[in-house]
């Protein structure tokens, strides 16, 4: 007993590097994407969620986790936009994505793909943001006209993060460090 407990404890200790380094990568990703201009108010292509995706499907939701929630804390502080709405959106709409990746993941791949499973994330986080924006503007209208729109750019962004994910997990190779998930 004494001795998986030590085990245990030195398999955290060596994946610390590894999410800060996730995690990093995760926060620059945001910070860069936030300086292209959109075409659309709220809409982002999620380049940072590519790294949250290889967290998850690499390293399991627990790391996955953590990372997405230094990319979301750590970007909005880096922008100036802790505890803004913007900062409320995304706290929201990428911990909704995740908690259905994670299942997704969990219980419905194979056959979903990694391309699946970030376009069923990125309809979730678009849908939990327009719901966001409902509760703290009371504008069911304007939100429920709009809810079609994010739908299709979700699975847009959807499909192109996960078409680069995918294309990381199988030309990387991740080491897996024990007892990870």
């Amino acid at each position: 007993m004494a001795s998986r407990l030590g085990e245990e404890r030195q398999s955290r200790a060596a994946s610390l590097p590894l999410l800060g380094v996730l995690s990093a990568a995760a926060v620059a990703a945001y910070v860069f994407e936030s300086l292209i201009p959109t075409p659309l108010p709220w809409v982002r292509l999620g380049l940072s969620n590519i790294v949250v995706l290889v967290a998850l499907f690499a390293y399991g939701f627990r790391r996955a986790f953590v990372v997405n929630l230094v990319r979301i804390v750590g970007g909005n502080a880096l922008t100036g936009l802790l505890l803004s709405p913007a900062f409320v959106f995304s706290i929201v709409g990428s911990t909704c994505a995740l908690f259905v990746m994670g299942f997704a993941r969990w219980k419905l791949v194979p056959p979903l793909s990694v391309t699946g499973t970030s376009v069923l994330g990125a309809v979730t986080s678009n849908a939990a943001q327009v719901l966001v924006f409902t509760a703290l503007f009371a504008q069911a209208d304007v939100a429920r006209n709009l809810a079609g729109i994010f739908v299709l750019i979700g699975v847009a962004t959807g499909v192109v993060t996960g078409v680069v994910a995918a294309a990381i997990l199988s030309k990387v190779r991740l080491a897996r460090p024990r007892a990870l998930s």
